[in-house]
């Protein structure tokens, strides 16, 4: 699955479908803030849509804050800090069928900033069940091999286990957005650097030390896994780039 590429495509309603597609416009500066959208007559025709579903297409992407609607002006593209970045869509858009380095930078400092820390908190506060979540997860992970969607699924479950298991209901209620980051970022890592052998051994130092109820020592190893991927996920665009620069029929 391509990065950014919606699951059961074919089956989503037609204004999702819709609100899918100006959305990635907006994202990727198409459609630029301060920028009224076509009437609703012209987008109708454009997407083949009803009025009314035209409308529930605009309401999802308002619902994002990427745009709003004036009687005066129309539909309006907003300015990008109103964007809600941390929307799974939003987010999924933004990264495009490839993200760029810039991307991935801020995707990784963002989980800097939170992952290690929560390991640290499901440490001390996680439950058995919580616990054996984490290593589920990871047994999952262990036995996907070359499987990558398997693998991607697995580490997202990981990481999604682990923010739950901090006890924290913020943190929890940021699991689908984390969950969106991560997927984006394992797909250009493992698609890019499959070979790599210290996926599941650095994740399991991470599993240990939780289980272990050592909080500085899961702060710590989510700190190297945490470098180790941003590498790989790096080196793995700069490989798609170089691919991309080879002449027809090379590589």
């Amino acid at each position: 699955m391509a990065v950014g590429s919606p699951v059961g495509r074919a089956a989503r309603p037609r204004h999702a479908l819709t609100a899918e597609a100006l959305g990635r416009r907006i994202l990727g500066g198409e459609l630029r803030p301060g920028v009224t959208l076509p009437n609703s007559n012209v987008l109708a025709r454009q997407f083949a849509l009803s009025r009314p579903a035209l409308r529930e297409a605009i309401k999802l992407l308002a619902g994002k804050g990427l745009v709003e609607c004036s009687p005066r002006r129309g539909t309006v593209v907003r300015p990008s800090a109103d964007w809600n970045r941390l929307d799974s869509d939003v987010l999924a858009w933004a990264a495009g069928e490839m993200p760029d380095a810039a991307f991935v930078r801020d995707l990784f400092e963002l989980r800097r900033m939170i992952e290690p820390e929560a390991a640290s908190l499901a440490a001390s506060r996680g439950d058995p069940a919580q616990l054996a979540a984490i290593g589920g997860a990871l047994a999952v992970m262990a036995s996907a091999g070359t499987d990558t969607e398997a693998s991607i699924a697995a580490d997202v479950a990981f990481h999604q286990a682990i923010l739950l298991a901090t006890g924290n209901r913020f943190l929890a209620a940021f699991a689908p957005a984390i969950a969106t980051t991560l997927a984006i970022a394992f797909d250009v890592q493992r698609r890019g650097v499959p070979g790599h052998e210290h996926f599941v051994p650095r994740h399991r130092a991470i599993a240990e030390a939780i289980g272990g109820g050592d909080g500085a020592l899961a702060r710590g190893a989510m700190q190297t896994l945490l470098q180790t991927s941003e590498a790989d996920a790096l080196a793995g665009l700069t490989l798609r780039d170089a691919r991309a620069a080879m002449p027809a029929g090379e590589g």
